[in-house]
């Protein structure tokens, strides 16, 4: 089944879920100014107290249908975001304040000068500003962005007259807070104005300056992700996509070189071999566990995998380097995958490599971020960049671009997740002449693939027959004269991968944390198995707190056999007496289950 879009048509499993989070979490949460998520900014229920962190909802639905919005041109899609978005316009009160919280609960109404609060009012701010400046460029509507401002001059008028300190008006080391820079550079791409520029300025200064974060200059030093701040996986990770736009809007190198150094950190020290930044070793789920610790029962929290797609996609429009396009590719097919159900309503919160699934309900953070990253995914999938087409993500679909002046479409077929294999089918977006015309030319422009961090070789032919294709920055590129009906064939050798990992027990899971007996006297071995861009998993329950591992010996790890259909496809992987398939394939949760991907060596 293929999920229509205006330029672009996505199909296969990756299609198969975004179409499922539109129909679900994204149309039933939130369909009208009634919904419990948007009653929550009502004056009954403000006044009643009853504000809190939920109210991030309201700003994440409205990215995302006005994404939706974007890609389908659903009428309903945008009288549902309309109304929406009215409705929460028509609480705005005449200062600008626009929030969920009662009039003495409000961010700047802090206990004391230096206290950091407790509260999450900053936090739903941004989400709003966020929701409502891509609601704008989603309906050309302009009263929306200018709502945005008013809530962003307020924000301006709370700090830079009234002395309050961003990073005091939310948790984990002012991040939550700090957190705004995000949307504060995409509302100032559509309102330049010098009082969106000095709270963005603030914000980096104080990402900077508090004295218990200090991250820009920590990063820049090398530091490792797990020692700045309190650790925290999401909130930092929305600070370096804040920090990441603000480099592409004002060009400060050391944001850069912040950057940089974050993805560095995270990707070789800091990920789950899904793909999904993760913690849960010695003091909290999600935050980062310090570099030398690992254990089979990571926990990565959905939100931080929203994130670092996020983040991943602004460092590629920077660089145009492809391993952040691989990253982007690995995290949509697993911890992305990895956490959905099939109603594409319900998410789980923590994903554990081994370990039980948490799905929780459905005011959880992470059943809207979810929601979210799976409607960027036909977003990060190609670009039209000076040279010709990029792309991204390898799955079926279809893209539709001006080229140079001319129209031309791409369609990717092929079972490449399951294969290695991807053809891309050149065209015009007509229909496709009879057999007795000639094919219409398209151009002399380049199409790049991005070269999987997994693959080992490739091969490429251009209508059946091989040819050479350059590698710059991490994609496979061809650049010729095009024509209608040109076919571009990739191959990607598609063999069994594992990967060791060591675990030493170090006091994990001690609720007293008893530092002064860090090592616990022992180490164990583990190995995983991924073929193509997939991780394979069996539903085996293999408790942190009550271990029940599935122990194979070093002679099994290494015969350990890849299943294929008849036609070719993965279908399973047989390690021992036990047999895996690809967690994307496996089914979504549904009640108690569990997944597990380490294997120990025995």
């Amino acid at each position: 089944m293929l999920t229509t879009v205006l330029s672009i048509i996505v199909g296969g499993m990756l299609g198969h879920a975004v179409d499922a989070g539109y129909h679900g979490r994204l149309a039933q949460y939130i369909n009208s100014p009634q919904s419990y998520a948007i009653a929550l900014f009502s004056p009954e229920s403000v006044q009643k107290g009853k504000g809190g962190w939920q109210g991030e909802h309201a700003g994440k639905w409205l990215y995302t249908a006005s994404k939706a919005y974007e890609r389908t041109g659903d009428p309903a899609v945008l009288d549902r975001l309309t109304s929406v978005a009215d409705y929460l316009l028509s609480l705005q009160e005449e200062n600008g304040y626009l929030g969920c919280y009662r009039e003495d609960k409000r961010y700047y109404h802090r206990p004391s000068p230096e206290a950091m609060t407790v509260d999450w009012d900053t936090w739903i701010i941004a989400y709003l500003i966020k929701g409502l400046t891509e609601t704008t460029v989603a309906t050309g509507n302009a009263k929306y962005a200018d709502a945005a401002l008013r809530l962003t001059e307020f924000l301006h008028w709370t700090v830079f007259d009234q002395g309050i300190k961003i990073a005091q008006t939310g948790q984990h080391s002012g991040m939550a807070g700090c957190g705004m820079l995000d949307p504060l550079c995409d509302l100032y791409l559509l309102r330049p104005t010098a009082k969106v520029k000095e709270m963005i300025d603030r914000c980096i200064q104080e990402l900077d300056e508090t004295p218990c974060l200090q991250l820009v200059s920590l990063l820049e030093k090398g530091y490792d992700v797990a020692l700045i701040g309190n650790g925290k996986i999401y909130e930092m990770t929305r600070c370096l996509t804040g920090l990441a736009k603000a480099y592409q809007l004002f060009g400060d190198k050391r944001l850069l070189v912040a950057c940089n150094n974050f993805w560095n950190s995270v990707t070789s020290s800091h990920l789950t071999t899904l793909g999904g930044p993760w913690g849960g070793i010695n003091f909290c789920w999600e935050l980062f566990n310090r570099a030398a610790e690992w254990a089979p029962y990571e926990v990565t929290e959905t939100c931080s995998v929203m994130e670092w797609m996020h983040f991943n996609w602004e460092m590629l429009r920077i660089t145009g380097d492809g391993k952040f396009a691989s990253e982007i590719e690995k995290t949509s097919y697993n911890a992305l995958m990895a956490a959905r159900a099939e109603d594409g309503l319900r998410w789980i919160y923590y994903v554990r490599t081994n370990g039980e699934l948490t799905p929780r309900g459905d005011w959880a953070c992470c059943w809207s971020s979810g929601m979210t990253a799976l409607e960027d995914i036909p977003c990060y999938m190609y670009e039209t960049r000076k040279s010709g087409i990029y792309v991204n993500i390898i799955e079926e679909s279809a893209y539709t671009a001006e080229v140079k002046g001319r129209k031309v479409r791409i369609d990717q077929t092929a079972d490449y997740a399951l294969t290695g294999k991807a053809s891309f089918v050149l065209g015009t977006g007509a229909a496709m002449k009879p057999e007795n015309e000639k094919a219409e030319k398209l151009g002399s422009f380049e199409i790049a693939v991005h070269l999987p961090q997994w693959a080992s070789s490739y091969t490429v032919k251009v209508n059946g027959k091989e040819t050479d294709g350059k590698v710059k920055n991490g994609y496979i590129t061809l650049k010729r004269s095009w024509k209608e009906g040109d076919v571009l064939d990739l191959e990607f050798p598609y063999t069994l991968r594992s990967i060791e990992k060591t675990w030493e027990y170090r006091n994990a899971g001690s609720k007293e944390h008893n530092f002064s007996n860090w090592y616990n006297g022992f180490t164990k071995h583990y190995v995983s198995y991924m073929a193509g861009p997939l991780v394979f998993a069996t539903d085996h329950l293999d408790r942190f707190e009550k271990q029940s591992p599935i122990a194979v010996s070093r002679d099994e790890a290494a015969k350990a056999e890849l299943l294929l259909s008849e036609d070719g496809k993965a279908q399973a992987v047989k390690v021992g007496g036990t047999t895996l398939r690809p967690i994307c394939l496996m089914p979504p949760f549904e009640g108690e289950q569990a997944r597990f991907i380490w294997f120990q060596l025995k």
